[in-house]
């Protein structure tokens, strides 16, 4: 059974997740159409937009090909001070 997430990891991902959204949406592609472009399943991209899931870093490469951004783009304002 997998550790329970911090709930830094968890704003974390919270954080990703929100912003795979609106770069995804800025660009009018459904969840369905990024994953075909990225070659990854739809199911995991909403896991990711949802902060459910922690993509591997392959994926996150292959998210930000298919919406041709930078990797840095796509993790822009995630970030959580420690202490908070």
């Amino acid at each position: 059974m997998p550790a329970p997430t911090s709930p830094r990891l968890a704003e974390l991902r919270r954080q990703f997740g929100l912003r795979l959204r609106d770069v995804r949406e800025g660009q009018g592609l459904s969840q369905e159409r990024l994953g075909e472009l990225a070659e990854v399943d739809r199911k995991t991209i909403n896991r990711i937009e949802n902060g459910m899931y922690s993509p591997r870093l392959d994926n996150v490469f292959q998210i930000a090909d298919a919406l041709e951004v930078s990797v840095s783009e796509l993790f822009d304002g995630c970030e959580v001070l420690r202490g908070e």
